[in-house]
């Protein structure tokens, strides 16, 4: 009987049935797993069963092509971190939803575990005046996409070789491209924030900040959504942030 045990992440839940609940977990050693859990929808056992919440997860099924059952034991609750804090709690759930949806079933991938958990200690540093930690999640999608075979690459100009100045991205290859190379066709290029080594004249941090999510949102559009929508609270975090533009 093929099983497994290994701390997770909680991705997402649904209840099933009268008392069952289906989830998604991203473990640490063996990836992304969708199981059953049985009684999961019991009033006792809910909390278990908030987005981001770390758990040791024990999974077991007949055969290995089953979806078998999992047993979660909370080890922390990440989204309690965050009640007072809704911009850092739409990253957590962007985080998630984004996870769920792209991560190849059942595919091992240590780094993105690991990235992810340092990403929610991040956002737990942070508070609700500060929004450095913008620039973690920015780079966590950048991670993500490049674990998952879709580099961006970003410390040079695709066109001269040079480091210096650079300004765009091309939406084709993901590369940099330098101010003066790109500003011909800059109406057809992503601009290349300052956080990640843009040269853009941006003198509002949220602005840069906005600029670095619309920049790997179509990273993830293009290569995983098929240029359909992105998960909900990925969009909702634009929007929270382009509001404290405008109150700013």
């Amino acid at each position: 009987m093929p099983e497994w045990k290994d701390m997770s992440i909680l991705l997402s839940s649904k209840p099933f049935g009268e008392t069952g609940m289906l989830v998604s977990v991203l473990s640490k050693n063996n990836g992304r797993y969708k199981s059953f859990v049985h009684g999961g929808n019991s009033v006792k056992k809910r909390s278990i069963f908030q987005k981001g919440n770390i758990c040791n997860a024990e999974w077991k099924a007949r055969i290995s092509d089953q979806m078998g059952s999992i047993k979660l034991e909370l080890v922390s609750s990440t989204a309690t971190n965050f009640f007072n804090h809704p911009i850092q709690l739409t990253a957590l759930s962007a985080v998630c939803e984004i996870s769920d949806y792209i991560l190849p079933e059942r595919e091992p991938n240590q780094n993105i575990f690991i990235a992810t958990l340092n990403l929610f200690e991040l956002l737990k540093l942070s508070n609700g005046l500060n929004f450095d930690w913008v620039k973690g999640y920015v780079k966590w999608e950048i991670g993500l996409l490049s674990e998952l075979g879709f580099s961006l690459k970003l410390q040079k100009c695709a066109v001269n070789g040079k480091q210096e100045n650079l300004a765009f991205v091309s939406p084709k290859t993901g590369r940099a491209v330098s101010y003066h190379e790109g500003l011909p066709y800059k109406d057809k290029l992503l601009v290349l924030p300052k956080f990640l080594g843009g040269n853009n004249n941006s003198t509002c941090l949220i602005s840069d900040l906005i600029l670095g999510l619309n920049l790997t949102k179509y990273f993830l559009n293009f290569n995983f959504y098929n240029n359909n929508s992105i998960s909900p609270s990925r969009i909702r975090l634009e929007k929270q942030l382009q509001k404290k533009i405008i109150q700013a």
